[in-house]
């Protein structure tokens, strides 16, 4: 399985234009390991407005419902979960000062424990299963792959725009980080691939062109400057 699409109801839960997301929401959310103590979700919109609520989108659905919404979630990771929103969850939707704009995209961030809020232990396991599975809108993100001290993965972004990052760790060296639109699985692949035939200062070359020519392009025009040609 690589992806589980996306669907209407989803789509239909936009504000307006994608923007940038600000990062202190993902900061809040995540705070202690959970996102709050006593079921707390994070609210947060590209506009930077951020709060928190107990207010819950996925109270009181049946399980199928709610593996539903987390097959077609903005993104989930690591037992956390984002959805999309109406904006009637902007925060301070309700107040006339702060009233959520045409370009706003509104997000609620919660982990495990909020999302099986309510449900028995055997369904409890089979989402916390499902929660394990990285994606972003519903496209299937690649497990983590270490060689030796180096380990490649590709999480959710901290934006409003459905990108990744990818990570290449070597220890507590880093030899790449970047944030880019999801282009498939094989993408992670190279990378590994690079490395293992190349090393690392391949891969810190890709560091430096991808954000210029995207990663893709990055990864094949440094494998190409270190083959040899064949003559």
């Amino acid at each position: 399985m690589t992806g589980w699409g996306d669907t209407a109801r989803h789509r239909a839960a936009r504000c307006g234009t994608v923007r940038i997301r600000v990062g202190p929401a993902w900061t809040v959310a995540r705070v202690g390991g959970g996102v709050h103590a006593g079921g707390m979700v994070t609210i947060s919109c590209s506009c930077g407005a951020v709060t928190t609520s107990r207010r819950n989108p996925l109270r009181g659905l049946p399980l199928e419902e709610r593996m539903e919404t987390v097959r077609t979630a903005y993104s989930a990771h690591d037992g956390f979960l984002t959805l999309e929103v109406d904006c009637s969850w902007h925060p301070g939707a309700h107040d006339e000062d702060d009233e959520p704009g045409t370009g706003c995209v509104v997000l609620v961030d919660m982990d495990a424990l909020d999302a099986c809020e309510g449900l028995p232990d055997d369904e409890r396991r089979g989402l916390t299963a499902l929660l394990g599975i990285s994606h972003v809108r519903g496209r299937v993100l690649p497990a983590p792959v270490e060689v030796g001290s180096v380990r490649f993965r590709v999480s959710p972004s901290f934006g409003f725009d459905s990108e990744v990052t990818y990570v290449v760790h070597d220890g507590p060296t880093t030899l790449l980080e970047l944030t880019c639109p999801f282009g498939g699985r094989d993408e992670l692949r190279s990378l590994v691939e690079l490395y293992r035939a190349h090393g690392p200062a391949a891969v810190v070359q890709v560091d430096g062109l991808a954000p210029r020519i995207g990663l893709a392009a990055a990864v094949a025009g440094v494998t190409r400057a270190r083959t040899p040609s064949v003559a």
